[in-house]
């Protein structure tokens, strides 16, 4: 409302509404009242209304607080602006956010979300809607910084950032490490003191960049792709990010969507190193290993030197024994070996291809002796079983053998005739006869 005092034809729409009229006083019975004249009623433009009630909200809800739930948010508008709705159980109000605000709202505006928007009240004409013109947007029962993480955490977990299967292993064997950090912070002292006591031998190299601040999250992506590029020359083995302690705002440029995927597609190994132990980002979830602090990245990216002293010394005495058992058996072999030799040289196999044949010849006769006496055995078997069966031995029973002139033996009459000439042979002798007689 304009400070200056309004005329009787300028008063406005809801100065009607808030001021009573003057009431006329009583009449007095000594004097006749005056006819009060009816006062016409002011007749309103649409744009004269809307001005005022513009002015009139704007005086009274200049800063005011609104809470409700996101409603009809169908995204940002081509030239940045958010329009949007927030609504109760019982009643639904615009809402616009100018595109210089929308910028800075750290978390995805979503529909459903519950929040307190700070700002004003406004009457758009043109529209003929009444809005709230916001200023800032803050989560209810969360912290913007915090809904933003949660939302991004959420966002690339879908995607497979954080799966393990995903990420590379961290060799054991390391012998050049790249580091990014800050320039003189502690974190990169620290690094440096634990490197010098575990590992001297380990080849470090510095990729400077901002770990806090807005221009944060570029510096460590500038720094990554100069890592890489170094690697093609001069291979590294893992890649360091760190940044010591600090409060949750310090520690959120770590937490940056554009930081987070340039991790996840580095093509060396990565540890991610930020703040301490309960600190937790969206770097360490993409990055290939976690490390609690910057000084767990130290030690358990090298192997401890002295460890390894102790470890060699240990292989060399295992090896010195296993080297005197390989000689031990080496020099029995070489002792069999030349017992071979000597056993298979020309004159000694003579020598035992000669007993052997005197072993051979020896056997051969017992083998000769046996089988003849075996068969002189069967000769004298068949000698007495043929002479068993000997006509001369049916002679010396008192049998004879009757032959004819041409000596074969007669066993039948039918086979001779008289006046036959016969032999008759006898166990002892034999006799010539006629055949004067025959019968059948």
């Amino acid at each position: 409302m304009s400070p200056k005092k309004k005329s009787e034809s300028q008063t406005s729409f809801l100065d009607a509404f808030e001021k009573p009229e003057e009431s006329t006083p009583p009449p007095q019975l000594t004097q006749a009242a005056p006819i009060a004249q009816k006062k016409e009623p002011r007749i309103w433009s649409v744009s004269e209304l809307a001005k005022d009630l513009r002015e009139h909200l704007r005086s009274q809800f200049s800063k005011i607080m609104v809470k409700g739930e996101i409603c009809d948010f169908k995204g940002m508008h081509r030239s940045g602006h958010v329009y949007m709705g927030l609504k109760d159980e019982n009643s639904q109000i615009r809402v616009v956010v100018w595109k210089g605000v929308a910028q800075k709202i750290p978390f995805e505006i979503k529909t459903g979300l519950e929040v307190i928007v700070s700002g004003s009240v406004d009457f758009y004409g043109a529209g003929g809607s009444l809005q709230v013109v916001a200023e800032s947007i803050e989560p209810l029962g969360i912290g913007s910084l915090q809904l933003k993480f949660e939302q991004l955490k959420e966002k690339l977990s879908k995607e497979g950032l954080f799966d393990p299967t995903r990420k590379k292993t961290i060799p054991d064997a390391v012998s050049r490490i790249g580091l990014i950090t800050g320039k003189s912070t502690a974190a990169l002292q620290d690094m440096l003191k634990i490197f010098a006591q575990r590992y001297p031998l380990v080849e470090l190299y510095f990729f400077q960049a901002s770990v806090q601040g807005e221009q944060a999250p570029k510096e460590v992506c500038a720094a990554i792709k100069r890592a890489e590029k170094f690697s093609q020359n001069k291979k590294l083995d893992i890649l360091i990010i760190a940044r010591g302690g600090g409060s949750y705002e310090d520690l959120f440029c770590f937490n940056d969507e554009t930081l987070a995927r340039t991790v996840a597609a580095c093509s060396l190994p990565t540890i991610s190193a930020i703040g301490h132990e309960i600190d937790f980002t969206i770097c360490d979830f993409v990055a290939d290993h976690r490390a609690a602090t910057p000084s767990h990245a130290a030690q358990e990216s090298t192997p401890d030197i002295r460890f390894l002293k102790n470890q060699i010394q240990n292989n060399l005495e295992t090896f010195k024994k296993s080297l005197r058992i390989k000689m031990n058996d080496l020099s029995q072999k070489i002792d069999f070996f030349w017992s071979q030799i000597i056993s298979k040289a020309p004159h000694n196999r003579l020598k035992v291809q000669q007993q052997v044949m005197t072993q051979l010849s020896l056997r051969m006769q017992r083998a000769m002796k046996v089988r003849l006496d075996q068969l002189n055995a069967k000769v004298q078997q068949f000698a007495a079983t043929l002479e068993a069966l000997s006509p001369l031995k049916v002679l010396e029973r008192g049998y004879s053998i009757v032959e004819n002139e041409k000596g074969l033996a007669i066993r039948s009459s039918d086979k001779i005739q008289t006046g036959d000439l016969l032999k008759i042979r006898l166990h002892k002798g034999s006799v010539l006869t006629i055949v004067k007689q025959k019968s059948e």
